[in-house]
């Protein structure tokens, strides 16, 4: 079963909204997904309705990209996101306790809010389609490999278009199947870097919002 287990909705920094991206998942016959938005769960919430009412063969993983003091971290397996900007093994141990998994994304990667090194975690995206040049990916495999971390990959698309350019194949039949499968390692890799004018693309949207809101703060201030 092939998993994209790293995407974003517009109720985050993606540009498309959820619908969108199921049927952009479904159209490309993935068989699972996780929405993984930052430091919220609304898109994956109304996800796992839309999947129900339109009827679609997919399987969501519950999903959540946390901000933590040292920077990004995805959280799979919880309803409700837990405590965001707090230290990362700190946030490791809150999803632990309260029933979820860590997954280290786009690790060593520069610009992208990265934790500058693999922390205690379940696993390590080894594959990110946003890694144009694929120094990172390498770095992160070679590092999980001689820890012998889990291991799996993500598009972190932030565009439907981009949806299943890094996939995760996993044989479970439900989500907390999935679980157990990364944390146990039974995963393969599968990947496709992200077309440099959608990577582009996305720089300027986050550009954006980030300035918009910014502009929204200071007139709320004054």
């Amino acid at each position: 079963m092939r998993f994209d287990l790293h995407i974003h909705s517009n109720f985050s920094d993606g540009h498309d909204d959820v619908k969108t991206i199921l049927k952009a998942a479904s159209k490309k016959g993935l068989d699972g997904i996780s929405i993984t938005d930052h430091d919220t769960m609304r898109g994956m919430k109304i996800a796992r309705q839309l999947i129900n009412d339109l009827k679609l063969d997919l399987l969501l993983i519950p999903g959540v990209e946390l901000t933590t003091l040292e920077g990004h971290l995805i959280i799979l397996g919880l309803e409700d996101p837990p405590k965001s900007k707090i230290g990362v093994d700190d946030t490791v141990d809150e999803a632990h306790d309260l029933g979820g998994i860590a997954v280290v994304p786009h690790p060593y990667h520069p610009f992208r809010n990265a934790i500058g090194y693999i922390p205690e975690c379940d696993a390590v995206e080894v594959y990110n389609s946003k890694h144009i040049f694929g120094i990172a990916n390498t770095r992160a495999r070679l590092i999980a490999e001689r820890r012998m971390l889990p291991m799996v990959a993500g598009s972190d698309s932030h565009y439907a278009e981009t949806v299943g350019l890094g996939i995760t194949w996993i044989e479970a039949g439900d989500a907390e199947g999935v679980i157990q499968a990364i944390c146990s390692g039974h995963t393969r890799i599968e990947g496709h870097r992200t077309h440099p004018k959608l990577f582009i693309g996305n720089t300027f949207n986050y550009i954006y919002k980030k300035a918009k809101k910014k502009i929204h703060e200071a007139r709320r201030i004054q």
